[in-house]
């Protein structure tokens, strides 16, 4: 009996606030309907700075390019391995190659410096891809105040070793915009995705140029290409030379050894002593154990041939990039959305706050 008693007040204050707080409510949107007009003074700015970006900001063309690694080979010549292992020369790299990894070595200023460096045609001008990206983005304009050297600078040869202060900063500042500086708000020309469920990589560059993107992108591709496979071949190809010279060496000797006896034979007339006899047989020992040796150093040099072709990965590229590219520009209606989200939130944070510092120095 105590017990209703008790729990009938708390049920009716749940009832009071839940009143209390639809009431608050309703006088909140009523207050915000009140005052739309401050609202949308609050929007007005974000608006206009909003589509003045999207008209202002420059057309990108964006280039795609799909590719996938196989680098199954080296998980079937273990036995292979375990042969040339015998002979202490190391079977190869094997393991396998990881796909994020690669995406990353993309990124590097080694790998992208390479890029920069190489030559191509664009409004018919053939000079490095850094020197168009200079004129292309005005980078000159930006360092017109600048008194390092950059002011007017163009790369004039791509002996990186060489460069000056200059052309070291210059070349620092080209590999941020490539890839991106979030630290200084730089946004990156070149973005790369993987695939977890197909192993698919894809790589993208956006510039103002299509041309520039599509061209680019293929050097970026095709230079990543080479210098994967020169690292993940390494130790099989260092392998291979080795066996491949220790091959033509005993090659080397066993024909001096076939001349030497050949050129004996013929200055004895075949009239042999006994002391005769003998060179002749050392001679002939000799030229059989190179037969045996040498046929056993081809058969090493064929295991780690075999051996670097099964290691050498494949790269393939599944889509390349081909014009016309469509350009890609900030989306007006897009633009219209975000500063309506924007200055309407801040406005009906304002009027709300207003309104409650008002209703609480009035109690």
């Amino acid at each position: 009996m105590s017990d209703s008693i008790h729990q009938t007040p708390s049920h009716e204050d749940d009832e009071i606030s839940l009143k209390e707080l639809i009431l608050k409510l309703k006088e909140f949107w009523y207050e915000l309907w009140r005052n739309w007009l401050l609202i949308t003074l609050f929007i007005l700015p974000f608006l206009l700075f909003f589509i003045y970006k999207a008209f202002t900001t420059p057309k990108t063309y964006k280039a795609d390019l799909t590719f996938m690694l196989n680098d199954e080979g080296g998980a079937g010549i273990g036995g292979v391995s375990s042969i040339l292992g015998n002979f202490g020369l190391g079977g190869g790299a094997g393991g396998e190659y990881n796909l994020e990894k690669m995406l990353e070595l993309v990124r590097t200023r080694k790998l992208i410096q390479t890029v920069l460096f190489e030559k191509t045609t664009l409004d018919q001008k053939n000079d490095y891809f850094a020197n168009h990206l200079i004129d292309l983005y005005a980078y000159h304009e930006k360092w017109d105040e600048d008194t390092t050297g950059l002011k007017d600078l163009y790369f004039k040869h791509d002996s990186i070793n060489i460069f000056n202060t200059a052309e070291n900063n210059a070349l620092k500042i080209l590999h941020a915009s490539v890839i991106g500086n979030s630290d200084k708000g730089v946004e990156a020309l070149l973005s790369t995705n993987l695939s977890e469920t197909t192993a698919i990589m894809g790589l993208s560059l956006n510039t103002e140029n299509e041309s520039l993107s599509i061209s680019m992108l293929e050097s970026i591709f095709e230079n990543l290409s080479s210098y994967y496979i020169e690292k993940a071949i390494e130790k099989p190809l260092h392998t291979y030379k080795i066996i491949a010279f220790k091959t033509d060496s005993i090659e080397t000797e066993l024909r001096n050894a076939e001349y030497s006896l050949a050129n004996f034979m013929d200055t004895s007339f075949g009239l042999l002593n006994k002391k005769d006899q003998l060179k002749e047989l050392q001679l002939k020992a000799k030229i059989e154990m190179l037969y045996r040796v040498y046929g056993e150093s081809l058969k090493n040099k064929e295991l780690a041939e075999f051996t670097l072709q099964e290691q050498t990965p494949v790269i393939q590229a599944i889509d390349y990039p081909i014009p016309p590219l469509e350009p890609e520009n900030r989306s007006l209606i897009k633009a219209i959305i975000i500063a309506c989200l924007l200055g309407g939130f801040l406005g009906s944070v304002f009027v709300i706050g207003r309104k409650i510092i008002r209703d609480a120095l009035a109690d």
